[in-house]
């Protein structure tokens, strides 16, 4: 691969310990009952992405945006995040936040940590409440796509990043960036599509590859497990 410029985190499950930051909302609020249902009829395939996301932020309706932060500021990093984010700033590596999530997360990390950029789902605010709609930039399946349109504004090609992330929404990114490493995945087809398989509670364990492919042009031909 081309050295490395960028590294891109999904966020749920990766730089934070909630595998759903969807599904945490509608638990702490109470509304996993009707969520739950939602999320069946996306995977049965009843319902588009964009669709399930509109269903589930209408639940939310009224509730005041100060209530719904409060819950997100609580949500516990993946232990070193910062530590990881730092060192790669160090080394002159830009860092993206991707999420199918929400930016009331992106936001927070951003601000927290100093990632260079974010993308995610916009759940609408007026005079501090929530209008039960979303604003879907990042889908189930389009990561990809997302971050092609995020590259531009810093120059860089695909072959020139790498992703880390744990689900199913990252295969499309693994087969085209340069580097892809599957944190703690959730399914084996992430396994299977990721250069570097990693499964470790602390996310300086991506440091040593990606600091690695940074400074030379080594291709990964085999997978790798830190366990």
């Amino acid at each position: 691969m081309e050295t490395l410029k960028l590294v891109v985190f999904d966020v749920d499950g990766t730089l934070i310990k909630v595998n759903s930051s969807w599904q945490f909302l509608h638990e702490k609020l109470g509304t996993w009952h009707k969520g739950k249902q939602h999320a069946k009829q996306f995977h049965q395939g009843t319902i588009t992405y964009e669709e399930w996301a509109k269903l589930d932020a209408s639940l939310w309706k009224g509730l005041p945006i100060k209530r719904i932060q409060r819950i997100i500021d609580h949500i516990p990093y993946t232990d070193r995040t910062q530590d990881a984010i730092t060192t790669l700033k160090q080394n002159n590596l830009k860092t993206i936040l991707l999420s199918a999530g929400l930016t009331l997360i992106t936001e927070r990390i951003k601000r927290e940590t100093k990632v260079d950029d974010s993308i995610a789902n916009e759940l609408i605010i007026q005079n501090g409440l929530l209008t039960g709609d979303v604003k879907v930039n990042v889908s189930f399946h389009n990561k990809d796509k997302a971050l092609y349109h995020m590259l531009q504004k810093f120059n860089t090609r695909l072959t020139e990043c790498a992703a880390v992330g744990d689900d199913e929404t990252l295969t499309p990114l693994f087969k085209k960036v340069g580097l892809g490493i599957a944190f703690n995945p959730t399914e084996k087809t992430v396994e299977k599509h990721a250069h570097v398989v990693i499964k470790s509670n602390d996310l300086r364990q991506v440091l040593p590859h990606l600091l690695k492919q940074r400074n030379s042009r080594i291709h990964y031909n085999s997978k790798q497990n830190l366990s």
